[in-house]
């Protein structure tokens, strides 16, 4: 059929090829051929490929020995074990490093070994290792040498390493991060993304990263820990650091969602309890949208402890008392972030008017928590990449600004800051998402010139203004059961691998309400009817008489403790 809208991008465009292989999938896995033909749209086309996807297995997982710097990281950790040094681990204070220091901390205090960690303070410290760091790390410690493991951090770390070995430490790092010049002199650098590397999977997570390292460690050490009890503190930071959800990340993630699921931690379950998540499976997008921000609001607001206790409570009194230190400060973050964004919301409007590709916002007393959430909030609304700054208020620094960057599909952030770098103080991440500092008197050649970059990447702006479809119903009778719950097997979904949109066109909606700013109403499918909803879409408008075309994805939902299938409408669009 034609679409009405120009702007409508359908993955699945029905060719021979693809029914072909939705009907082999139908048969092969007793899934609905549209998943199949969702599949063949994302390169999964054979039915190995299918079989890896959709069953993923841990004994799938590349060997820990293919990452360089394993055999020497082993080394340096093993000796360290078996002679009784401490272990020190440096963390960072986004999810992915408090649940990185969690899994470290866990893992070698399981051996019974000392253990000490630290994660800085986003308010008061830099990001990663500092000379401070490291000597409040050392303090902890009996002062007798030992060995320190960065994890999520450390790959730029050049002065702070080689000052951690003259204090008497072996240091190992641990990252994920993109290398830039120089490495450190470590005794052992953990990063699949750094020169040399072959490991067959270069974007895992921090905590992706100091999970290999503990399989490898299992091994050497003849160790019969079951190391997937740690892999629900693997799944809260590979989902949260938003890292695509492929390969040996989906493998990793899906059995981490099944610990998740199980778990016993107190500080988990009380969580749970305050983020209204009942006994029932837990999603990747639980993660990203009610643990995650939760956990997220310690390191924002400067208390990254806190959500480092919550993961290593070992009991319900002091793990609910965590969760509820955390829900109090995910409230905080959520007022700091609506009192930030209206005035960040009109700056960034004022740019797209003005054609603007990358938008660039400075509010000086931002709080520096809130930098990349209100980023994130603003590329979802514009579909550019944006940085947001602030003054930097730390150690009475002057005329220094810090800001936080995210990014769209098709446009690396962090290559397009390495060809603006001689505007720049500091700054690393990876391709979705960056931390940069620079002097105040160069933000204007930076915006330029940064402005300027994105503008000449034609192949990530020509997505901008496209709607994304995965498959177009075109008849709502192919609405079905089967369908919702086939959706579902592609789970989790994440960066790298999209909960799919569907598209019903010129559907009437039934018993549509406006309720609170939100839509809820129903469709009819094939045998039976579905519930709905649209959030913020309930706008007053709106005309719910008339035909629409409706985008939504097919949820799994619960109800007062009942699943059920449901749409989800992200877009209503005349025809």
């Amino acid at each position: 059929m034609i679409l009405a809208n120009p702007n409508y991008t359908v993955a699945c465009s029905g060719n021979e090829r693809e029914r072909a292989f939705g009907a082999a999938i139908a048969k092969a896995f007793g899934l609905a051929p549209q998943v199949g033909e969702i599949l063949f749209s994302r390169n999964i086309d054979t039915l190995e490929k299918a079989e890896e996807f959709l069953c993923p297995q841990l004994s799938m997982l590349p060997s820990p020995e293919s990452m360089k710097g394993m055999r020497e990281a082993v080394a340096c950790v093993h000796a360290a074990c078996d002679t009784g040094q401490p272990i020190f681990i440096h963390g960072d204070y986004d999810v992915d490093g408090i649940s990185a220091t969690a899994l470290l901390v866990s893992f070698f205090r399981e051996l019974g070994r000392q253990t000490y960690a630290y994660i800085p303070n986003r308010l008061q410290e830099n990001y990663g290792l500092s000379i401070d760091s490291i000597d409040q790390l050392i303090a902890q410690g009996p002062g007798q040498g030992g060995v320190l493991i960065s994890v999520d951090c450390g790959i730029s770390a050049v002065a702070e390493v080689a000052y951690a070995r003259q204090r008497g430490l072996r240091v190992v790092i641990t990252d994920h991060h993109e290398p830039r010049g120089v490495l450190p002199e470590a005794d052992a650098i953990l990063d699949p993304k750094q020169p040399g590397c072959n490991f067959s999977y270069p974007t895992l997570s921090g905590v992706g990263v100091a999970f290999y390292l503990l399989m490898a460690l299992r091994k050497a050490m003849g160790l019969r820990i079951n190391l997937k009890q740690y892999l629900d503190l693997v799944a809260l930071g590979t989902v949260a650091d938003v890292v695509p959800l492929t390969g040996v990340n989906r493998i990793l993630v899906r059995a981490g969602l099944e610990v998740l699921t199980a778990t016993s931690r107190p500080g988990l379950l009380s969580l749970y309890s305050h983020a209204g998540l009942g006994k029932r499976d837990i999603l990747a997008e639980d993660i990203a949208y009610k643990l995650a921000p939760r956990i997220n609001a310690s390191g924002r607001l400067g208390q990254p402890e806190t959500g480092l206790a919550l993961l290593l409570a070992n009991d319900m009194e002091s793990g609910q008392s965590a969760a509820s230190v955390l829900e109090q400060m995910n409230s905080t973050r959520k007022q700091l972030e609506i009192d930030e964004l209206s005035l960040a919301e009109a700056a960034c409007a004022e740019q797209v008017g003005a054609g603007k590709n990358g938008l660039v916002v400075y509010q000086p007393q931002c709080h520096a928590g809130v930098l990349g959430i209100l980023a994130s909030r603003l590329v979802d609304r514009h579909r550019r990449p944006v940085l947001v700054f602030a003054d930097e208020c730390k150690n009475g620094v002057e005329g220094i600004i810090r800001g936080s960057g995210r990014s769209v599909k098709g446009i690396n952030l962090f290559q397009i800051l390495t060809r603006c770098d001689h505007w720049i103080e500091q700054f690393g991440g990876h391709a979705m998402a960056v931390g940069l500092t620079l002097k105040q008197e160069n933000l204007e050649g930076f915006t330029a010139n940064f402005n300027q970059y994105v503008s000449s990447l034609e192949c990530g702006l020509q997505t901008m203004n496209q709607i994304w479809i995965d498959y177009c119903l075109a008849d709502a009778s192919l609405l079905t059961d089967r369908l919702m719950q086939a959706v579902q097997r592609l789970q989790p979904f994440g960066e790298g691998n999209p909960e799919p949109i569907f598209l019903l066109p010129e559907q009437r909606l039934i018993a549509p309400k406006k309720k609170n700013g939100h839509l809820m109403f129903h469709l009819q499918g094939q045998g039976r009817i579905f519930p709905g909803i649209g959030f913020h879409l309930g706008q007053p408008h709106l005309d719910t008489t008339k035909p629409t075309d409706v985008l939504c994805r097919l949820k799994r939902s619960w109800f007062r403790g009942v699943e059920r299938n449901q749409l989800q409408a992200i877009m209503l669009v005349s025809p």
